[in-house]
């Protein structure tokens, strides 16, 4: 199977003469193409003043050039079923555009025409900010979203890149002007060093060709993005913190550590982990266990996030408000059961069974294979990724688990976050 994923025999690559690689996978089984980029600059670069900053930026760039409006650029992709769109992360700028092969330049011109030509319009600025301020003061009732958020703000410390204020960002999001979003984007955001990833029903030379000219001249030589690593937060004893939400019936409940960089050698074995703890099947062990045998959730899993710097791995469930103490006491036993003795040999084969077996899942459509080689080419991975992929994965022993485990999970010291209904209500 590894000779049919894409690999160095077939992923051409290419840099444009402002430094944007180009990764390109031709696939004429479907005529349509897929692109994905990333550029340098994102939510590391707002500064604790800003919080919100890039992602405001981003969902701008879609609100309409120099050269058309918001309207007419929705109206230039939908005539043509295709697709353009951008958004912020910790570390960069996300574009992606989808259409037909045979529209691959006119959505191309759009999605250059927006990076290249960003008006940032007042009037829609303004919408922008209301369904931002929108979307945080209904994040304040949601139990999921509240308990993930004290959570992180437990985890990394004010003044951390991965922090998030809540309060803080509304006010930010309140008072950012039109000239700001233009110094971000000018100041911080660099197509240097970024990635394209192309995959479709495109000759890899058109891609190049057309992909130079359309945005080999997009340039912010002004630029200068971070590109430190943030460092890794270190928990030395338990924390808490309760969050009331008004008028809901359901507790969620988020208890974590930090976790690794997706660089991180321990990458697969935390995967191979993490799926027999909570991800497996119905959630793992703390599935079977919280969910099936107790009755306790409604949900239970646990999951990890990488970044360039460590992220977190956290475990998560959702319950009536008077089984939260019963689940919390349920997820550090199975925290404590992990790090004590080897996983089974029917659970280490089970996971090495279903990551393996998932990948062909995974890149079955071009948008796909298009996530996993912008993954490749932002961090360095190698283009022969997907192809040793299987056997790393089966590399992973009990041993390893056991090893992963007791370097990361540690049931006597982690952050808890639970929000839900007051004592009163529940």
């Amino acid at each position: 199977m590894a000779s049919s994923l894409p690999g160095p025999h077939n992923i051409h690559t290419g840099q444009l003469s402002n430094g944007l690689r180009v990764w390109v996978y031709e696939n004429f089984e479907s005529q349509t193409v897929i692109l994905d980029g990333y550029a340098p600059g994102g939510t590391v670069d707002e500064g604790p003043e800003n919080p919100g900053l890039a992602e405001i930026t981003a969902t701008m760039l879609r609100r309409g050039t120099a050269h058309r409006s918001y309207d007419a650029l929705n109206q230039a992709a939908e005539e043509r079923g295709a697709f353009l769109g951008f958004d912020a992360g910790w570390h960069h700028l996300s574009f992606n555009a989808y259409a037909l092969a045979e529209d691959f330049e006119a959505i191309l011109a759009l999605l250059a025409e927006s990076l290249l030509h960003p008006a940032f319009p007042q009037d829609e600025l303004e919408k922008v900010r209301q369904d931002a301020l929108t979307h945080l003061e209904q994040r304040k009732y949601s139990t999921r979203g509240m308990a993930l958020y004290a959570f992180h703000q437990q985890v990394f410390p004010p003044g951390h890149p991965y922090h998030e204020d809540l309060e803080g960002e509304m006010e930010a999001v309140r008072r950012f002007r039109r000239e700001d979003l233009i110094r971000f984007y000018q100041e911080k955001v660099t197509p240097t060093g970024g990635v394209i990833v192309v995959v479709g029903a495109v000759p890899t030379v058109q891609v190049l060709e057309t992909l130079e000219r359309f945005l080999g001249s997009w340039r912010h030589p002004q630029a200068q993005p971070d590109f430190s690593i943030p460092p890794r937060p270190q928990l030395a004893q338990r924390t808490s913190r309760h969050v009331h939400v008004r008028g809901k019936s359901q507790s969620d409940i988020v208890l974590g550590w930090p976790g690794i960089a997706r660089t991180d050698p321990d990458f697969d074995g935390m995967l191979v982990c993490n799926t027999i703890l909570g991800r497996f099947g119905m959630g793992g062990r703390l599935g079977r266990r919280i969910r099936q045998e107790m009755g306790l959730a409604y949900y239970a899993s646990s999951t990890f996030s990488a970044s360039r710097g460590a992220r977190t791995w956290r475990l998560q469930a959702g319950v009536h408000p008077r089984h939260v103490e019963d689940a919390v006491a349920a997820m550090l036993a199975e925290v404590t059961r992990i790090i004590q003795q080897p996983v089974t040999p029917q659970e280490l084969e089970d996971a090495h069974h279903y990551l393996i077996g998932s990948l062909p899942l995974r890149l079955e459509s071009n948008g796909g294979i298009a996530r996993n080689l912008v993954t490749m080419a932002l961090y360095d991975l190698g283009m022969d990724y997907l192809q040793t992929y299987g056997d790393r994965i089966r590399r992973v022993d009990q041993e390893t688990i056991l090893r992963v485990a007791r370097t990361y999970l540690h049931p006597d010291r982690y952050a808890l976050a639970v929000a839900g209904p007051s004592d009163e209500e529940g």
